[in-house]
């Protein structure tokens, strides 16, 4: 059975979408533990080859090839289902102070229409999460985490402070529109003035009669929106309605872009993010507000720790195409010394070159730095890069 993979994606016959779905189902361990967000049904039907479980629940990826949705990414717009970014919801009077215990930021400058990235950290000032944190009502939060249990660490702190708050998982599926012209998508939709949100700015609009967050944020740097879709009913109508309203747009199902996000600087919890870090060597202290006291709990730790002996930065590797990563590659100085690691590496086909980012020593992270990286295939020789290339 052929998928299409044009303007068309998504329209399959019902013959064609039993089968794709039949196909996951008896190909993957699904069961009631491993959630589907509204929109799995349509997201894979546009072709959806891959998953992984991310915060329990399937996250689509591998549409046409990694280069060609890489390359489509760049030229047109996509449709991912991210229901795995879950929604924590802290609600009651002492929501924000509970939110302000787990974060170095500052959140008493959020403005009403703001999201906030914030890096969440433990007492001793490791990292925890990298949440986008928007709150939607008086004393109502909703924490959109990465893959990781920070619920637990909320519930725990408030249970031992004794804070008045609700601590639970809201209803809520994002939905990302990414791509070069995902503006004109949405203006179809939803009409300009959704178009003038600002950068990391939402605003509410109309899904059949029920307003819902559109945020201009997302996880590539072609530009785009999230919507956080409430409840389960009316997702496939919604997409139906996005893949019509885009079809000469060539818009299609799509999922975050691994060699996209590693060009731009995108990192990722877990993998370029681990909780043995801080915010500093992850390069996110301009999130760290040290200089008052918000009353985060790792405030004296993190002062403590400015100054990082490593830091995440960009690497450039020679030779061919690399293999997928499936775990970290050590980087050694050109004398064989472990001066770091690679925790995500990819080619990026716009620019030619196989790119990474590495956490690498403070003797080491200097621009133009040779280094060696020990991938499966061998040794490669690399460098430390001015910057990411497709950051903007």
């Amino acid at each position: 059975m052929s998928i299409e993979h044009g303007p068309d994606a998504g329209q399959n016959t019902v013959e064609d979408h039993a089968t794709t779905t039949r196909d996951v189902y008896t190909t993957m361990p699904i069961t009631v533990r491993t959630r589907r967000s509204p929109f799995f049904e349509r997201s894979h039907a546009c072709g959806a080859s891959g998953y992984i479980v991310y915060n329990h629940v399937l996250l689509a990826t591998d549409f046409a090839s990694p280069e060609e949705d890489y390359l489509h990414l760049k030229r047109a717009v996509q449709l991912w289902d991210v229901g795995c970014q879950r929604q924590i919801e802290l609600s009651g009077p002492d929501a924000a102070r509970l939110v302000q215990l787990s974060t170095p930021r500052d959140i008493a400058t959020m403005q009403d229409d703001q999201c906030f990235y914030v890096p969440t950290v433990d007492a001793a000032g490791h990292m925890t999460n990298d949440p986008v944190t928007l709150r939607v009502g008086p004393d109502r939060y909703w924490v959109s985490i990465a893959d990781g249990d920070l619920i637990l660490y909320y519930r725990g702190l408030a249970a031992g402070l004794g804070l008045d708050v609700q601590i639970g998982e809201a209803d809520v599926w994002p939905l990302a529109i990414q791509g070069p012209r995902a503006d004109e998508l949405v203006g179809r939709v939803w009409g300009e003035a959704a178009t003038r949100i600002r950068f990391f700015r939402h605003t509410r609009v109309d899904v059949d009669g029920v307003p819902m967050i559109l945020a201009r944020s997302g996880y590539s740097a072609q530009g785009g929106y999230e919507l956080y879709f409430e409840g389960q009913d009316g997702a496939d109508a919604l997409w139906d309605r996005l893949m019509t309203a885009g079809a000469d747009l060539d818009v299609r199902g799509g999922s975050p872009c691994q060699a996209e996000r590693i060009e731009a600087g995108l990192l990722s919890w877990l993998s370029d993010m681990t909780p043995d870090m801080t915010p500093f060597e992850a390069g996110l202290g301009r999130f760290c507000h040290l200089d008052r006291d918000t009353g985060c709990l790792a405030l004296d730790a993190l002062r403590a720790q400015r100054e990082p002996t490593r830091q995440i930065r960009p690497i450039g590797i020679s030779g061919g195409p690399l293999a997928r990563m499936m775990g970290f590659w050590t980087v050694t100085d050109t004398n064989g010394t472990t001066v770091g690691r690679i925790s995500s590496a990819a080619h990026a086909w716009s620019y030619g070159d196989n790119l990474a980012i590495g956490l690498i020593d403070r003797s080491h992270w200097e621009t133009g730095t040779p280094l060696l990286v020990q991938a499966p295939d061998g040794e490669r020789e690399a460098e430390v890069m001015p910057g990411f290339p497709g950051r903007g």
